[in-house]
């Protein structure tokens, strides 16, 4: 069976929630971008018209980006409902740690993120946003992912912390595994949660996911 994926994110397919479920389409996933009736776009979506039950019946991850908390009160609405509802229906949330396009608020996307950490299953911190936190947070950049897991028990976190270098924090323990040069880091990780719900269970299962998605095709 196919690993199902819905993601929340931009029409336009420009933000990193539109790439991980292109990436992910590439590897035999069932994908789909959810929205509103009118497809409309994050600043004017209906938050109150998107079908999530219809949307994450059946899906395996729900993928948000940190990022898109900022679109506006009816996109922060919705980004607030798609976790909520993810974890009625048995999905598991995927959230990207991006650095948005004002950098000055990435205070406000990292308080986002904190308020909602429970609800996370797998949190990527990309390359951008991981120098910008460890000062945020106090912590040296080689210290922060394990730091984000212990601090907000969350099952799986992961980030590039060097050019083909992938670091894995998870409740079994940590490690780090080199990638393809030619893997881009919404490739690796779209490889990673379509390899994990079949690469069986302990550190030995999310090492193998990891590896796996961090060979070329």
């Amino acid at each position: 069976m196919a690993v199902r994926l819905v993601g929340f994110g931009s029409p336009e397919g420009d933000d990193t929630p539109s790439q991980v479920l292109s990436k992910a389409a590439k590897r035999g996933a069932s994908v789909r971008l959810a929205t509103d009736s009118h497809d409309s776009g994050l600043d004017h979506i209906d938050q109150g018209a998107i079908d999530w039950r219809g949307y994450l019946e059946g899906t395996h991850w729900l993928v948000i980006s940190a990022s898109t908390s900022l679109a506006g009160d009816s996109a922060r609405s919705a980004w607030r409902a798609s976790m909520t509802f993810a974890e009625l229906e048995g999905s598991k949330t995927v959230m990207i740690v991006d650095s948005p396009e004002d950098s000055e608020r990435l205070t406000e996307v990292w308080g986002n993120t904190i308020e909602r950490i429970r609800q996370i299953h797998v949190l990527f911190v990309t390359r951008g946003a991981l120098s910008e936190i460890s000062q945020l947070e106090g912590v040296t950049e080689q210290d922060l992912l394990q730091e984000i897991r212990q601090r907000g028990l969350v099952p799986h976190v992961c980030g590039f912390v060097e050019p083909n270098m992938v670091q894995v924090e998870h409740s079994l323990g940590s490690f780090k595994i080199s990638t393809d040069a030619s893997i881009s880091e919404m490739s690796w990780l779209a490889g990673f949660i379509c390899e994990l719900p079949y690469s069986g269970v302990g550190p030995e299962g999310i090492n193998s996911a990891a590896e796996a998605a961090g060979i070329a095709d």
